[in-house]
């Protein structure tokens, strides 16, 4: 089940270029390993299992030639790197991957029609090493406007000396929209702050620590509730604006909104006019619905808003801890065992 319980078809076993071969298996990175510093993790693959066919991206993957990409036995795509690094050499590379690794959570930066409905390619991703760092930021972007920050920096510009009431986190409930690895990671934060936590999943299945799970139906409830609302959403199609205007008005006007899935999940315009008009507290986003956001964007003059642009996940931890999952894996296919963290690129996630 994923971040809203969706039922996923069966995933393939074993990638079928895992079987008794000849030789080392061939990787093909898309990356760059001035922009890629994590890739350094390679280094422990055995010599003896595989070899790197190219660290490349951008018009270097085709520059490898047809004869090499059809060679290639996996891929990993690196952060930083999508659709258009992939999508021209697929058609060599189509006659022999059979394991495609996202060193990121998400795939639809590289995902096209053809690569999603490939028969017998196994897709697996960076599941759990991003849950920490994107639990830290929805907890301190609820405890920014729990404290009113904004005032506290502005007393300090002033010199003002002017103690004021705060709001503790221990008396507020979290709603937490899709949860998955990185919604059961804020949980379990949230319960370090004695928080009570609600949750929304499309089962409805309950998980340890949440008090109650919702189904998507049940949305507007579940905002109407929360004292901070964490949206942990992949996009998908089925998820695209999932957390639509309604909901947004049903949010209580003391409420804080957390965004660490994705902006393509949320109504940004009903979000920016709550925000404007203050019908909410504030927000905390890591993620907005274009990105690089535009100069124009309604959310950069915001004075209740907390926005980082899609970096909350991005440590050294998480990359050195991604690529080491890869390295992890990558034993595994050489010996034919079953993958970790297989996905399903049909679903998205």
């Amino acid at each position: 089940l994923g971040a809203l319980g969706v039922a996923r078809r069966a995933l393939p076993g074993r990638p079928r270029a895992a079987a008794a071969r000849n030789g080392p298996s061939t990787l093909l990175v898309i990356g760059d390993r001035e922009r890629n510093p994590e890739l350094a993790a390679l280094d422990a693959l055995p010599a003896s299992s595989w070899r790197v066919a190219g660290v490349v991206s951008g018009e270097g993957v085709l520059a490898l030639g047809e004869e090499a990409l059809g060679r290639v036995d996996a891929v990993l795509v690196c952060v930083g790197t999508g659709k258009d690094d992939l999508q021209p050499a697929w058609p060599h590379l189509k006659r022999s991957v059979s394991w495609v690794h996202s060193s990121f959570a998400g795939l639809e930066h590289f995902l096209f029609a053809e690569l999603a409905a490939a028969e017998g390619v196994t897709f697996t991703n960076a599941k759990g090493c991003f849950s920490a760092s994107l639990a830290e930021f929805a907890l301190f972007g609820a405890k920014y406007f729990m404290l009113d920050y904004d005032r506290a920096r502005m007393n300090k510009v002033q010199k003002a000396w002017a103690p004021y009431f705060v709001d503790e986190l221990r008396t507020m409930t979290m709603g937490i929209v899709g949860y998955g690895s990185i919604g059961a990671a804020c949980a379990r934060l949230a319960k370090a702050y004695q928080m009570r936590v609600v949750g929304l999943r499309r089962s409805g299945e309950g998980a340890e620590g949440v008090e109650r799970m919702y189904t998507p139906d049940q949305l507007c409830d579940m905002m109407r509730e929360s004292d901070v609302i964490v949206n942990c959403l992949p996009h998908t199609a089925m998820t695209t604006g999932f957390v639509d205007r309604a909901a947004i008005a049903a949010m209580k006007p003391s409420a804080v909104f957390v965004n660490v899935g994705r902006g393509k999940t949320v109504d940004e315009g009903a979000l920016v006019e709550a925000l404007r008009e203050k019908r909410i507290r504030g927000a905390a986003l890591d993620v907005a619905h274009t990105e690089p956001l535009p100069a124009d964007s309604p959310l950069w003059g915001l004075d209740n808003l907390v926005l980082t642009p899609h970096c909350a996940d991005k440590t050294r931890v998480m990359a050195r801890e991604s690529l080491e999952l890869f390295v992890n894996n990558a034993r595994r296919f050489a010996n034919g065992q079953q993958l970790l963290n297989q996905v399903d690129p049909k679903a998205g996630y």
